[in-house]
């Protein structure tokens, strides 16, 4: 196996790739075609304009230019690909002069093949365009105007790897795998362009090298496209091949490209044997109870915004979270970069990934929308650590109901299921839900009125003063409540900052933060989610600061969430 820690698409790779992050040239700039624009700046990627990591520093960005000279050779029998893994909003793309691309979507990869205009120097022109007030794009967290309250400054541009990648003129073009836990084994559908016969695929035990597979099959290719299943020798104890956040077990996948006798190209991939499912709003894991206990994670940085300073940044976010014992994050209002499913995947966390927010309702949010949702959960297909999607959140966008808002929550839900019926899908975090596999609640109530609403049943319908339910639509009886936001403690400091509520001294703080996380512990809860894992911004109610210092011992949190009761309530 040669897997890359580092590579921007971790479930399909080749060596031959290439980052293109660092100095760029750029410019602020409103105009539509590339003839007046001077680039009298530099911008480091993949940090956005109003990042201090870009080295721009600007607030308010409506519209900006890159420039890049490449000068790659050609290469007889290959192709080179740029790759964006997310421009926000717009993006247009001038090879020499001429334009050559649009995309539109601001948390979605696109690429470029450039091999038809190789054999001198390519001047790469990229115009970006985010308008800072339009509330019918999905936007996230992205303030309108100035941040305030839970929105936070704007991301413009490039904010995720920017690479290249030769790959041969026949080629892997994609990959997605189904775990089956029955047969103990993976349903594979490669998809490949060119000459190919047939693709064969060898399993190992691990993504380390030198390792023999396990197992090793041909799947013919049939109209570009080769189907087959993959399973595990029948030795040993099967639990201990399934991934989970306790045992991430992983195995390494090698596919080859092949043509009569030839190999036409040759990628990597891995999988996890693993299954997720929702009964009576109870989450399950591989056949059994489980509970998630999450931190929510909005993937921001100070010196990155919603880009990271690198993958290091990723692994610290996750190994921080681990380290108090939380066993998953539910990602808020982010389509996070695909390297911190892959560190989720091999250290054993659950993702909770929420899409993007529009915060006005209309054909053209909801065709915004979809043009978003569908590519996103194609990209994140393969990782066994994203459990659960989440649609909406608190209805943003939704309000007020009309018909066509419900039937679009629903129609987005049903899509969902119909292109990843392998995971969880929460439809509107919070409340007001329709057809929604979670019964997810946000309740900021204090650590004492918590441990009374949720002890026992009936539990409460509209514990924030908005019902969980929307008319005519529901859960049967009986089903369990998942608290998907409570908490948000800020530790009082001479700062302009905020939080739901405030506690005086350090050790007053972690007594609060205790009482909260055994409030739910001792419920009859389905999973929980504290707010929040670390500060953003104004924001000041994390268990962390916004650059990552703890303000709790993690091992006083971790004692408590390792020893949480509410996994026997479960099984009951």
């Amino acid at each position: 196996m040669r897997l890359d820690p580092n590579h921007p698409r971790p479930t399909l790779q080749r060596p031959g790739w290439r980052s293109l992050e660092g100095l760029w040239g750029f410019a602020l700039s409103g105009a539509e075609g590339p003839g007046r624009v001077r680039f009298h700046r530099r911008i480091r990627l993949p940090f956005p304009p109003e990042a201090p990591g870009s080295g721009v520093g600007a607030a308010f960005v409506e519209a900006c230019w890159y420039r890049k000279v490449l000068r790659p050779r050609p290469r007889p029998g290959w192709r080179l690909f740029l790759h964006f893994g997310a421009v926000d909003y717009r993006a247009e793309l001038f090879l020499n002069g001429a334009r050559v691309l649009e995309h539109e979507g601001g948390h979605t990869p696109f690429r470029l093949d450039l091999t038809p205009f190789l054999g001198g120097p390519l001047e790469l022109l990229l115009r970006a365009e985010d308008d800072p007030l339009d509330p019918e794009k999905p936007r996230g967290k992205q303030a309108l105007g100035e941040p305030e309250g839970t929105f936070y400054p704007r991301t413009t541009g490039v904010w995720q790897p920017v690479w290249l990648e030769w790959v041969p003129e026949s080629r892997l073009e994609a990959l997605r795998l189904t775990p089956d836990l029955k047969a103990l084994g993976f349903h594979l559908e490669v998809q490949a362009v060119g000459e190919g016969e047939a693709v064969e695929v060898a399993l190992f035990p691990g993504l380390g090298p030198g390792e023999a597979p396990l197992a090793q099959a041909r799947f013919p290719l049939l109209g570009g496209v080769a189907r087959g299943f993959l399973g595990l020798p029948g030795r040993g104890d099967p639990e201990a091949s399934l991934w989970r956040p306790e045992r991430p077990v992983l195995f390494g996948l090698r596919l080859r490209l092949l043509g009569g006798r030839r190999l036409l190209d040759e990628a990597y991939s891995y999988g996890g044997l693993r299954e997720v499912a929702a009964r009576r709003g109870v989450f399950f894991l591989n056949g059994e109870p489980y509970l998630p206990k999450l931190a929510l994670d909005q993937g921001l940085w100070p010196e990155g915004h919603l880009a990271p300073p690198g993958p290091e940044a990723l692994r610290r976010d996750l190994e921080l979270a681990k380290a108090m014992g939380f066993n998953g994050v539910r990602k808020h209002q982010k389509l996070e970069d695909p390297r911190y499913l892959h560190l989720a995947d091999r250290l054993g966390l659950l993702v909770f990934m929420e899409m993007p927010s529009f915060f006005r309702f209309s054909p053209k949010a909801a065709r915004r929308y979809l043009a978003e949702l569908v590519p996103a959960l194609e990209r994140y297909a393969n990782h066994p650590s994203l459990v659960a999607w989440i649609l909406f959140n608190e209805s943003w966008g939704l309000t007020p109901w009309t018909e066509a808002s419900r039937a679009f929550l629903r129609g987005a839900f049903l899509l969902a299921r119909a292109l990843d019926p392998t995971r969880v899908l929460v439809d509107n975090d919070g409340w007001e839900h329709g057809p929604s596999h979670l019964l997810t609640v946000h309740d900021y109530a204090p650590p004492e009125v918590l441990r009374r609403r949720y002890a026992r049943e009936p539990f409460p319908e509209a514990p924030m003063g908005r019902p969980l339910l929307l008319r005519g639509e529901g859960f049967p009886p009986g089903v369990r409540p998942f608290l998907s936001e409570f908490g948000g403690l800020r530790l009082r400091a001479p700062t302009p900052g905020w939080g739901y509520r405030e506690a005086e001294g350090e050790e007053a703080f972690l007594a609060e933060v205790l009482r909260y996380l055994e409030a739910a512990c001792a419920s009859r809860l389905a999973g929980f989610c504290y707010t929040q894992l670390y500060d953003t911004f104004q924001e000041e109610n994390g268990l962390l600061d916004f650059w990552r210092r703890p303000k709790v011992p993690p091992e006083g949190v971790r004692a408590l969430l390792e020893g949480c009761e509410a996994r026997r309530l479960l099984a009951e």
